[in-house]
């Protein structure tokens, strides 16, 4: 049988391409880096994600040589910033500070994201697992989860509030699931970041907010913030003595979320090793360890493959769970 020549012509010049891509992809990764790389925080600075964000970088850019720079993109619970980074040309010189949120739980809160976190996304490393601490006005007439649990139950609904970082955010989250299992309806209270909730919650605007504990932490050891419980299953090592919401009169009670490193889809699998492996050093170091430890979450590692594993189950897990909690897409 005889392959018309237009056909062998045809394959030929896609074999040709593929092999040049190729060559070009790993003269890349043999080249990298070679100039700055930016991190896009895609919150508010301040924040967990962000304040996490500022220990890594000035350690990668010792153990890559070139400067690593941090880019606020905050707004939508975080689709800005990380809408820029599934858009950015995937060589490893833009990645997203990623977390639950943004790679996650934005699927199931949004009908028209402008990102697939399933298939946007390199994933790189998994940097630290943590919970939310239940936080008020330090006046406040709530000194128990139970108290809260109480007041939602005898005013109407949506008459107490909270706030959080945004639909889908690990604090609406948190509340949600808080929702569902005491039968109750608060009002959401969304901000562009976790630095406008604590200036409102100081200032008894709110009622509530489910909080990470690096941004929390030190407003609860100033005394401008009353915690009243945590989201984690044991007590966490920044905030001794205050126990887990499970404790408090809602058994299995848990919410604990991660923050991670993406580059964009397509990134050349040598760059996306060469990161992955930096990186899960670098958080794995004792003194990174200690300093995530003290911000009240705990070091993982993971990475690449790994890592994408944790984000492909969790997106399994959490959107029958947002549906129950009556998470309604916008």
């Amino acid at each position: 049988m005889r392959i018309p020549t237009r056909r062998i012509l045809a394959a030929l010049t896609a074999l040709c391409a593929a092999s040049a891509a190729s060559t070009a992809n790993a003269a890349d990764a043999d080249n990298y880096p070679n100039k700055p790389i930016t991190i896009v925080v895609p919150y508010t600075a301040g924040g967990g994600v962000d304040t996490v964000t500022r220990i890594l970088a000035p350690l990668l850019s010792q153990r890559l040589g070139q400067p690593v720079l941090i880019e606020n993109r905050a707004g939508v619970s975080g689709m800005v910033g990380s809408q820029m980074v599934a858009r950015a040309k995937p060589d490893g010189y833009t990645l997203l500070a990623g977390n639950t949120t943004t790679n996650v739980s934005n699927l199931f809160v949004y009908k028209q994201l402008p990102y697939d976190p399933r298939k946007d996304f390199t994933p790189i490393v998994m940097v630290d697992r943590g919970p939310c601490v239940l936080v008020v006005p330090p006046d406040s007439k709530f000194n128990s989860v139970q108290d809260i649990i109480n007041e939602a139950k005898s005013q109407p609904p949506d008459t107490l509030n909270y706030g959080t970082s945004g639909n889908g955010s690990f604090h609406h989250m948190s509340a949600a699931l808080f929702m569902s299992m005491t039968h109750t309806q608060m009002r959401q209270i969304a901000y562009k970041g976790s630095p406008n909730v604590m200036t409102d919650l100081m200032g008894k605007r709110l009622d509530m907010a489910f909080e990470v504990i690096p941004v929390a932490e030190p407003l609860i050891k100033a005394g401008r913030l009353k915690a009243l419980a945590v989201t984690s299953k044991t007590e966490m090592a920044a905030l001794p003595g205050v126990r887990p919401v499970a404790d408090l009169g809602l058994p299995g009670f848990e919410m604990v979320a991660w923050k991670g490193i993406f580059a964009p889809a397509g990134t050349p699998p040598a760059i996306a090793d060469r990161l992955g492996r930096e990186l899960s050093a670098i958080v794995r170091m004792p003194e990174v360890g200690k300093r995530l430890e003290a911000l009240g979450v705990i070091a993982d590692g993971r990475r690449n493959e790994e890592f994408g594993k944790v984000v492909q189950a969790d997106i399994a897990y959490w959107g029958p769970i947002l549906h129950d909690a009556g998470v309604v897409p916008e």
